[in-house]
């Protein structure tokens, strides 16, 4: 019978292990989303998510420890230790009552659109040259984006926003001063509509 019960209980052990590995690895392959683990809807950090988090851990890692002690090799215990029990109380309750304290202020729930930034907002590029923009998403760092020019001379690649700026300068009539041009990029999120940006270029 002892050695029933330390066959039965390594094997526990070996299953909670493999699936411990298992939801790491489809975290790590991005199946899983963390994204809002530790964070409240509007993108805010959440301390009480973070301290749950933590007890969480702490708390399965001190029952496995607890299980794997054992003298007769790895078994549960009659009787849940009163450290664990106290630890497991106090992460609740903590969590409770920041989430109280969290829906008493709805700014604390309510949660932010999706938006885009160009970097850099303005650029000077020379005639000839070539500028990589970036683009910085709020809320959905994966959407699909697309660039375009949408104003001034040149082009911009619609995958990567690369621009190119033209050769050379428009010659200015005879007489006339010589007009400072520029150009207007834009990039859309395709996920979402209306979500967008616009860059200045200055040609020199």
């Amino acid at each position: 019978m002892p050695t029933l019960v330390m066959i039965t209980g390594y094997l526990i052990c070996g299953l909670v292990g493999l699936l411990g590995i298992a939801i790491l690895w489809l975290i790590f392959t991005g199946r899983i989303d963390l994204s809002r683990l530790i964070s409240e809807p509007n993108g805010d950090a959440s301390m009480g998510r973070f301290q749950f988090l933590i007890f969480t851990f702490v708390i399965s890692l001190s029952l496995f420890l607890v299980i794997v002690s054992a003298k007769d090799g790895p078994a549960f215990p009659p009787s849940i230790p009163g450290g664990i029990l106290t630890l497991l109380g106090i992460s609740g309750s903590s969590y409770a009552v920041g989430k109280a304290i969290q829906f008493s202020d709805p700014a604390g729930i309510e949660d932010r659109p999706v938006t885009v930034t160009i970097t850099p907002s303005t650029a000077t590029v020379q005639y000839g040259q070539s500028l990589q923009f970036k683009a910085d998403v709020v809320r959905k760092p994966d959407a699909r984006l697309r660039w375009e020019l949408t104003a001034g001379r040149g082009s911009i690649t619609p995958d990567t926003g690369i621009y190119q700026a033209p050769p050379a300068q428009v010659p200015a009539p005879a007489g006339q001063p010589t007009i400072r041009e520029h150009a207007t990029i834009k990039v859309s999120c395709l996920d979402y509509v209306d979500v967008s940006d616009l860059a200045v270029i200055n040609l020199a």
